[in-house]
């Protein structure tokens, strides 16, 4: 289990297989562990990561972000992914290049345009040709320097990309058939919850392969139930479509920050965060 100084270790390390600048090297016959841990670890557990100090602002959605919002739960409520599998698939698991260099919204539009081709909903030429034919009505073919302005989503319209490579339906006026939705919902029973506010509890150190939602700064870390929230999947199943699997109470966890960074100065602080019943151990 790692210890606070061994995971700013991995964090440190973590951020120098960045790829923006790397140097080349023959393949190992071994590695350190620290090293193997910081290869696992997934792109988009980021908390605690050693970064540039960041201002913090607020600032209205533009237009473009509101309108990959409402894209991505149209396409989640057509039933063509769930939450975690679009999470996981398409805006956590894109390698470190794009998820670094993406905004957020960006990482989202691109997950959901690489789905669309994945499940076969659309051909990539289909979409090839769909964004050219975007580009060339707003005028950014010719020169590409700087960003497009456009009322797109406001008040221009798009029709939709065709199913099965059918352009009747499109130019018809017809929704595309999508065919039966997916069912989200789960099917498994619902387990009960082993702890209740004010219970001490830990949370696991289990291994970080492929996908994790819980945060590698917090394992290994004693704190507080300090609320129930509602049971669900656990993420590592509804991102794999396992509906049939149990239900979990979920908890509201609260940590002293002090016990989360061993820097930190200021004593009376604490952090809230959020897990499965699976992922919590109880405190004697």
């Amino acid at each position: 289990m790692p210890s606070p100084k061994e995971t700013r270790q991995i964090y440190e390390t973590g951020s120098q297989l960045m790829p923006a600048i790397h140097q080349e090297r023959d393949w190992p016959y071994e590695v350190p562990h620290i090293q193997y841990e910081s290869y696992i670890w997934p792109t988009h557990d980021v908390g605690g990561q050693a970064a540039a100090p960041q201002i913090f602002e607020e600032k209205e959605d533009e237009d473009w972000e509101k309108n990959v919002y409402i894209t991505c739960e149209v396409l989640g409520f057509r039933g063509m992914w769930n939450a975690e599998e679009r999470r996981r698939i398409y805006a956590n698991d894109i390698g470190m290049t794009l998820y670094y260099g993406f905004p957020y919204n960006a990482r989202w539009i691109w997950g959901a345009a690489k789905m669309l081709v994945d499940k076969k909903y659309i051909g990539l030429l289909e979409l090839q040709e769909k964004i050219a034919e975007i580009r060339e009505r707003l005028g950014v073919n010719a020169t590409r320097d700087g960003h497009a302005k456009s009322n797109i989503g406001a008040s221009a319209h798009v029709d939709i990309a065709t199913h099965n490579g059918d352009p009747s339906q499109a130019s018809s006026g017809q929704r595309p058939d999508y065919g039966p939705k997916p069912p989200w919902e789960p099917t498994g029973e619902t387990l009960p919850g082993r702890f209740k506010v004010g219970d001490k509890v830990r949370v696991k150190d289990l291994p970080a392969i492929f996908y994790t939602r819980t945060q590698l700064y917090a394992r290994n870390m004693t704190g507080t139930i300090a609320a129930l929230t509602y049971p669900d999947l656990v993420p590592a199943d509804e991102a794999w479509e396992r509906y049939d699997q149990p239900q979990q109470q979920y908890y509201i966890v609260r940590f002293p920050q002090t016990e989360l960074w061993a820097e930190y100065p200021f004593p009376n602080d604490t952090l809230q965060s959020e897990y499965p019943d699976m992922w919590l151990e109880p405190v004697k």
